[in-house]
């Protein structure tokens, strides 16, 4: 009886774990070997780099999840797909559909897996924060959204501050839309210049074969340029852009340079108005404030002999600069009636910014808004203490808005960073949260997520190895140490924007906007 006990634990206890932790990041054979050729290779690499380096295993487990389980439930199924016949390869719709089984109970709203499928030669990708965000009832609106001002810089409509005539606002930005349109749309600069290039020459009573070869090139150019000013997703335009100009240089299209390759990263897109009551709103589309305000870190991503990247960065440092300078002048003056910062749709960025955003109202020395703890060894819940989470504030003299009311507008799209500035606007006394509930990304990044500093962090490297993994390595906690990962920050007054109202060109209203302006001017 001994004897079949012991068969029994043997035949049942297959899970291949490890107690040193294993160099994901770089030991290509020792981790990945089986990998190369094999999904139950895949998938126990996976199951393994996860059980180590994971940092939320006890809110998994609170929330239901047994990772034994799934690697007693799935990796039969993943062996079975190595049995398959050679004739039935594995459609990477198939890889996929099985990655959401095995992981879309995790709840880290950073974590994406890729597997490349050896059977198919593509790279199939999982990550379970895209699938809750899809079933928001803001989805739709919050994927992509940008907030509008023309209502309220409209003097007709008696929502905006005017100074000399004019409504008081700036906006200014670095994305790949915002260049791409200086480009396409400044006369004398770029497709103006050489559309009225063209329209000479081809005005010319006798143009000379010169004129007729520049003619050519310049219809040439135009037309790439179109394509490249085309390629608006992320920032895939700069590279071709670039490209173009470089190329056609000899035409010397005036204003037609290079992007400074620094903003394929570092792309921001910032608004600020004055509204009515001396409200002063600022929008920003990423965390990307840090390399446009600290002088040290201009140097570092960007080319400062380069006079237009030095132009865009100047046009960002002055829209900032506008909201933080009429917040200190109102608020000196006692005139203040509010500010609003607008992160619906900013997907997070650097935690440094923080410092430019809801920490140039608070004081300096930091701002404890929550906790974190880290992974710190190779055991499942080998985790760190909890650790105050300190939001970095300014340290230069300024005025401290603690006495006016502070509101944070959010989306469903709202992920990361803003969601750490969303917590420390919900622990600020005067501070109030309104939108719709946040993405569910709250676990904070470090500078590394090596595995070899924090016990935690990439599973492979990306593009190389047959699996790569997105494994962050810090949990995040509020005030109240309770975990909101994959659920998100909900709002202090939640109004959902009314899509037909916004888009109507007869209004533009934005009734998450007005909802703060309510609140800011009445107190309800």
């Amino acid at each position: 009886m001994i004897g079949a006990v012991l068969l029994m634990l043997l035949t049942t206890s297959c899970r291949e774990e490890s107690d040193a932790l294993l160099s994901y990041d770089h030991n290509e054979l020792l981790s990945f070997g089986d990998a190369n050729e094999s999904f139950a290779g895949k998938f126990k690499v996976m199951w393994n780099g996860m059980n180590q380096y994971y940092a939320l295993w006890d809110y998994e487990a609170e929330q239901g999840l047994d990772w034994d389980a799934v690697y007693d439930e799935y990796l039969p199924q993943f062996e079975a797909l190595d049995k398959r016949n050679d004739s039935i390869p594995v459609t990477d719709e198939e890889l996929t559909e099985m990655l959401r089984k095995v992981l879309s109970p995790i709840h880290d709203g950073h974590f994406a897996m890729f597997w490349k499928n050896h059977a198919t030669g593509s790279t199939v990708a999982y990550s379970p924060s895209r699938d809750r965000f899809a079933s928001r009832d803001d989805a739709k609106i919050a994927n992509g959204f940008t907030p509008s001002l023309d209502y309220y810089l409209d003097p007709a409509n008696d929502e905006v501050e005017m100074e000399d005539g004019q409504p008081i606002a700036l906006e200014y930005g670095t994305d790949w839309a915002s260049l791409s349109a200086y480009y396409e749309d400044t006369p004398g600069i770029g497709m103006k210049w050489i559309e009225a290039e063209m329209a000479r020459i081809d005005n010319m009573t006798l143009p000379t074969e010169l004129d007729l070869y520049k003619y050519d090139q310049l219809k040439t150019l135009r037309t790439q340029l179109e394509k490249a000013l085309m390629q608006t997703y992320g920032q895939l335009g700069i590279p071709a852009f670039n490209a173009l100009v470089q190329q056609y240089s000899f035409l010397k299209v005036p204003g037609l340079n290079t992007i400074d390759p620094g903003f394929t990263e570092s792309h921001v897109k910032i608004k600020f108005a004055l509204l009515k009551g001396n409200i002063a709103y600022l929008y920003f589309s990423d965390f990307n404030l840090t390399p446009y305000l600290v002088e040290e870190a201009q140097n570092y991503y960007f080319n400062l002999q380069n006079e237009q990247t030095v132009a865009h960065l100047k046009g960002i440092v002055t829209v900032w600069k506008s909201w933080f300078y009429a917040i200190q002048m109102l608020h000196k003056a006692g005139k203040l009636g509010g500010v609003i910062i607008d992160v619906r749709s900013n997907g997070g960025g650097i935690q440094f910014d923080g410092t430019f955003v809801a920490g140039a109202l608070l004081p300096a020395g930091g701002f404890q808004f929550g906790y974190s703890r880290f992974k710190r060894g190779t055991g499942r819940y080998d985790y760190s203490p909890l650790m105050p989470n300190i939001m970095p504030t300014m340290d230069e003299e300024h005025e401290i808005i603690n006495d006016k009311p502070v509101v944070l507008l959010v989306n469903s799209r709202s992920v990361s960073m803003s969601e750490i500035t969303a917590q420390a606007v919900k622990v600020m006394p005067n501070g109030k949260v309104i939108g719709k509930r946040t993405y569910g990304g709250l676990c904070g990044l470090t500078a590394s997520e090596k595995h070899s500093q924090n016990y935690a962090g990439y599973i492979g490297v990306e593009g190389k190895t047959p699996v790569y993994g997105y494994v962050p390595s810090l949990a995040s906690f509020t005030m109240d140490k309770q975990q909101l990962e994959g659920v998100g920050i909900s709002p202090d007054i939640e109004v959902a924007l009314d899509e037909n109202l916004f888009y109507s060109p007869a209004s533009g209203r934005d009734t998450q906007l007005d909802r703060a302006l309510q609140y800011i001017r009445t107190g309800k």
